[in-house]
């Protein structure tokens, strides 16, 4: 898999600047950090028919990053993606491509990890894409089930 396939499946840019520790926001938003997504959304969600907030905002993206894109196994939301989410509220470009892919050799690598070990895997995390691509790579090799009176 490379950085060309993850762009041409999410839609991601790669030609953006790369998210480097030397990044600083430009301003301190209030986001209510707490143990469970249930608890984070019902702290960080503005009253309905309001406008929404920059804090919303960051709280949605950060939210967006933890769940839909990075898709962290974890029950807590992972801080590591709260800078990400300030720097795309203030419009900065970043290569959340190049960062996706480098998160799926990292959960690869964990899952060679456990399986030398004979621990139990658990198969989370942005290994999605990696079905995805693995789909669209190999579909010429694939079986097709013939339909039978279960299908539906």
């Amino acid at each position: 898999m490379s950085l060309l396939d993850v762009a041409a499946i999410t839609g991601l840019p790669i030609n953006s600047p790369d998210c480097t520790p030397d990044m600083q926001s430009n301003r301190q938003y209030n986001v209510v950090l707490t143990n469970s997504y249930n608890d984070f959304i019902a702290h960080n969600m503005g009253v309905e028919g309001t406008k929404i907030t920059e804090n919303e905002h960051v709280a949605f993206l950060f939210y967006w990053l933890n769940v839909i894109l990075f898709c962290s196994r974890s029950i807590q939301m992972s801080k590591l993606y709260l800078p990400l989410a300030t720097f795309l509220q203030e419009g900065k470009a970043l290569n959340l491509a190049k960062l996706l892919l480098g998160h799926i050799f990292e959960e690869l690598g964990q899952f060679v990890c456990d399986l030398q070990d004979n621990k139990i895997i658990s198969a989370g995390g942005p290994l999605w894409l990696l079905q995805l691509w693995i789909n669209v790579i190999f579909k010429n090799f694939m079986t097709k089930l013939e339909g039978g009176s279960t299908d539906k």
